[in-house]
């Protein structure tokens, strides 16, 4: 047999491969799209977490004067900004009565639109809270220094007649105080 004519090599004499470098770079171009694909749907697919709520811490406020205490001084003196005869007896009366150290009621030196209980100390502001509380208007403030010769002043404002608690004050128009509580 001549060395031009084969025999049993059946053999295509053309190369179809790809190239080695088509390869790797249509591997990397597949990669780059399935990389981003997966990307943009696990954005799409994550779960916020839900934030927790946060906890708003509630001022104290101590409404039963029996919780007050007792090593610290929480005599009250209601002042009359109303310009009504008689509403810081009565409303000094009615304090008195439910428990509250009431020591002094007296006119205010100006009538005042609202009313206002003052706290000399920041151990106090609890305490204030909760008698602007059980008056039912007003609000608590600390003041810069001592208003009247307690330390806590209630200073009554045209917002005070009608709804602040009130009792007929005793004859002489001096507060029946209340007997002070006792400590358990």
């Amino acid at each position: 047999m001549s060395r031009t004519h084969r025999v049993g090599a059946h053999r295509s004499t053309g190369d179809t491969r790809w190239p080695r470098w088509a390869i790797l770079l249509a591997a990397l171009a597949v990669a780059v799209v399935l990389t981003a694909v997966g990307l943009f749907l696990l954005d799409r697919l994550r779960i916020e977490p839900v934030p927790e709520p946060v906890a708003t811490e509630q001022p104290l406020v101590i409404a039963d004067p029996s919780q007050i205490d007792p090593t610290i001084d929480a005599s009250i003196t209601v002042l009359d900004g109303t310009g009504e005869q008689g509403v810081a007896a009565g409303a000094g009366q009615a304090l008195s009565d439910a428990g509250w150290s009431v020591v002094a009621t007296a006119s205010a030196t100006e009538v005042g639109d609202r009313t206002v209980v003052w706290f000399d100390a920041p151990a106090l502001e609890p305490i204030a809270r909760g008698l602007a509380q059980q008056l039912g208007v007003g609000q608590a403030l600390q003041s810069d220094g001592r208003i009247s010769g307690s330390p806590i002043t209630i200073v009554l404002g045209t917002d005070a007649p009608g709804t602040v608690p009130s009792v007929a004050p005793s004859e002489d128009g001096d507060v029946d105080h209340a007997p002070t509580p006792i400590a358990p």
